[in-house]
């Protein structure tokens, strides 16, 4: 495995280790020993004493908040690095925010840096060179920040950077995904592979056993931007002056068609020809009309990326990656202002204005599944309520907004909330055992149905007389759902009273014996 790839696996892994829960769950108490800020705290004192064979490694302070997952290394000093020993790193202070081994279903984890200083002797042959961009032997950055989020359960993801060294450049990028994962199409394949010792025209080929990764996702937007803090008046003189004309920059990005997208090299070279005239600011940027599916993986040329991103260069700042709503108070289209409201998303959040806007509209499957996540944490039953309405409308992601609803409620508030046993239903649903089983599965999940569990005994009850396998384990799972719980017992019986009644007024057993 390659240094590229070991070290691809290896930030990947750390991320999901150093991943933030922000919904709750089940972790160990933050003040234990074994409070994940603890551990890697005890981790980095260990590799500090192994770090002291091949260098001098001091720092000046540890700190570790257990509780919020966070730990601070103040005035760290690597020196000594290298053959020469000259190589030399400081640090003021380094801040890794959300360290978790729990992964939540939504996650987000920090990395803050400050006061970096790199001496230009940890580059070898070319530390001339660089102590010449940098303006002297030190490369100094003033702050590194990297910030991501994901969201286990889709895919989601997103991630975040700045650097920032003050003579030299800044530099800051984002990347949003629908879906992001690192994808080795040939993992399983090279992890497998075994050599054949016994061709006698046998080479050994470390691109065998050595699987090729990449990313895979679908991206919604991205971009990359580098503003000249000093970098440009120091390289400038170092570049012959008939290498930095017009005509020069055009004719040393002219590409095979072939290979690279004529229209992207005519963009990056009107770009590079305006720096160069007023040494500003570089961007990239990869906003899509609708998210793009990419996978690196499959990607042979330059063209193929170009070709999937469809990068915009210009000398502007980073453009937002969503359109901005410049009156707030718009009442042209409350549905979509409304869900603006409700994300933050091209106009401040306001949940307050997003619950008034939405309530009328609550009937629709989204907004009703917006509204159960805004009353959350105000309201558990209108919350609920809304949620009944997203499930039985079959919006995506309400069976899920339905379960965290119902675990905010007391088991009697629920059944409140639901369809009684003796509610009306139509002749259809008693027409046969298949008619029965799929209505009472539609009532126990809440798609296309209401959610009610009592409607749900009812008919599965009726169902089960009839020896129907599946339906016996409906009953059953609900039964070991609520126990021995006064509210369920109550609701239980209920229904299977009215079970009773409608066996007899609607002549089941004739009927489902098929007489």
């Amino acid at each position: 495995m390659s240094l590229f790839t070991r070290g691809l696996v290896a930030s990947t892994a750390l991320g999901l280790a150093l991943a933030t829960p922000v919904s709750a769950q089940t972790q160990p108490e933050s003040t234990s020993m074994f409070a994940p800020a603890n551990v890697v705290g005890g981790v980095i004192r260990l590799l500090v004493t192994y770090a002291r064979v091949v260098a001098d490694v001091k720092y000046g302070a540890l700190e570790i908040d257990a509780k919020r997952g966070a730990l601070t290394m103040r005035d760290l000093s690597v020196s000594g690095i290298g053959p020469d020993g000259k190589c030399t790193v400081t640090l003021g202070q380094i801040t890794m925010n959300g360290i978790s081994f729990w992964l939540a279903e939504d996650t987000r984890s920090r990395l803050d840096a400050s006061d970096i200083v790199v001496s230009t002797n940890c580059f070898g042959r070319q530390a001339p060179v660089i102590g010449m961009v940098a303006g002297g032997d030190l490369i100094q950055i003033s702050d590194l920040t990297i910030e991501s989020t994901q969201t286990v359960g889709s895919g989601a993801a997103s991630l975040a950077f700045e650097i920032v060294s003050p003579s030299i450049a800044r530099i800051e990028g984002t990347a949003d995904f629908d879906y992001f994962s690192l994808f080795s199409p040939d993992f399983f394949q090279k992890l497998n592979y075994t050599p054949d010792y016994s061709d006698p025209n046998y080479t050994y080929d470390s691109s065998a056993r050595e699987p090729s990764f990449g990313v895979h996702g679908t991206l919604r937007a991205a971009h990359v931007s580098v503003e000249n803090l000093g970098i440009w008046e120091r390289m400038q003189p170092m570049i012959p002056p008939d290498m930095i004309t017009p005509a020069a920059i055009n004719e040393a990005l002219q590409a095979d068609p072939a290979v690279i997208d004529p229209a992207f090299t005519s963009q990056l070279a009107t770009a590079l020809n305006n720096f160069v005239a007023t040494p500003g600011r570089v961007t990239a940027e990869i906003r899509p009309a609708k998210p793009v599916e990419i996978s690196t993986t499959t990607w042979k040329t330059p063209q193929d990326a170009v070709a999937a991103l469809q990068p915009v260069i210009s000398n502007a700042a980073p453009t937002p990656p969503l359109p901005l709503i410049a009156d707030p108070s718009d009442q042209t289209d409350p549905r979509a202002m409304g869900l603006a409201f409700a994300t933050g998303q091209g106009v401040p959040q306001n949940i307050g204005r997003a619950i008034e806007l939405l309530t009328p509209l609550q009937e629709d499957g989204e907004v009703a599944l917006a509204l159960a996540d805004l009353t959350a944490d105000s309201d558990a039953a209108a919350s609920y309520q809304h949620a009944l309405r997203a499930a039985e409308a079959k919006a995506i992601g309400a069976a899920a907004a339905l379960d965290r609803a119902e675990a905010r409620l007391a088991t009697a508030d629920l059944f409140k909330a639901q369809l009684a046993a003796d509610a009306d239903l139509p002749d259809t649903a008693f027409a046969s055992v298949i008619s029965l089983r799929d209505q009472a599965r539609a009532y126990e999940d809440g798609q296309g149905a209401p959610r009610s569990y009592a409607l749900a005994w009812r008919l599965g009850s009726l169902a089960a007389a009839a020896g129907d396998g599946p339906s016996q384990s409906l009953l059953k799972r609900i039964d070991q759902r609520f126990g021995n719980d006064p509210a369920w017992l109550a609701v239980r019986n209920a229904a299977s009273d009215q079970a009773l009644d409608d066996w007899t007024k609607q002549s089941l057993a004739t009927r489902l014996a098929g007489k």
